[in-house]
């Protein structure tokens, strides 16, 4: 089940807010505790392929951040196919491709207050050459200049199993959040994205299992609320109590490896020790 924010509300496909609500309440509550430190500010939500729910995803936690009263920024940096203007119905140029080409300031590309306390950047026109613009060093000098404005930076990153144009952000960001979707991604693939994060010494602070079943999983409510099922999976650890090996070890396992086995090179089965 993906969510989506439509005319000042959470929704979902089937109608069911109150669960689509509290999963990304979750969501907001778990990836703070992860960048609770001083100066962590920035999160690239990716994906291993393309319709995992990625956009959907950084967008909704963006919201739900905004509504905990922090001065959020929302930026599409999947050049080559955007999403973040369609879902949230504002024009794409300009955008951020049109800032880094040097045709436009970046007050000229911000839409302001699309959200009580969030910012939007959309992609703008889209480049040949994505993959250079994401690695230039003017977008290095581009985040730290908005840093100073927000209190939270939520990137919308292409799939990396499917481009590398969102490794070069890694290096730039305080951590990276893998989005998953149940029973259409390939355990390989998010393998792949998993080493080439670590590959470049990125972190993963967390997984989003999107797309879970009710019957499958749900969440209950047990102190004075019904029993609220909803198809929303969530693996975030949290930063003051897991170590960043350990929250890594998290995503491999759900690749289906683990550290063990990178090293023997024998399942585990169950990739605990």
């Amino acid at each position: 089940m993906a969510g989506y924010y439509a005319r000042g509300r959470y929704s979902s496909a089937d109608g069911r807010l109150f669960e689509v609500k509290e999963a990304y309440r979750t969501i907001r509550t778990n990836l703070m505790f992860s960048m609770a430190h001083p100066g962590c500010k920035i999160v690239v939500f990716s994906s291993a392929v393309q319709g995992e729910g990625k956009t959907t995803t950084a967008a909704n936690v963006a919201f739900s951040i905004a509504r905990n009263n922090h001065r959020v920024l929302l930026i599409d940096m999947d050049l080559r196919r955007p999403r973040v203007h369609r879902l949230l119905k504002l024009s794409s140029v300009p955008g951020l491709t049109n800032f880094l080409g040097g045709f436009n300031g970046i007050e000229e590309i911000l839409h302001r207050g699309v959200f009580p306390n969030l910012d939007v950047i959309c992609a703008g026109t889209i480049p040949p050459n994505p993959s250079e613009l994401v690695a230039s060093a003017h977008m290095a000098t581009f985040l730290d200049e908005l840093k100073k404005g927000y209190d939270f930076i939520i990137i919308d990153s292409p799939p990396m199993g499917v481009v590398s144009d969102a490794l070069p952000l890694l290096p730039l960001v305080d951590g990276m959040v893998l989005v998953v979707r149940s029973r259409y991604t390939n355990r390989k693939d998010v393998k792949r994205v998993v080493d080439q994060v670590q590959f470049i010494q990125g972190k993963i602070l967390g997984v989003v299992l999107n797309g879970v079943r009710d019957e499958k999983r749900s969440y209950s409510y047990r102190r004075g609320y019904r029993r609220y099922g909803y198809g929303y999976g969530y693996g975030y650890g949290y930063g003051s109590y897991r170590t960043a090996a350990a929250q890594q070890q998290e995503a491999q396992a759900l690749a289906g490896i683990t550290l063990k086995e990178k090293k023997t090179g024998k399942s585990t089965g169950s990739g605990k020790k």
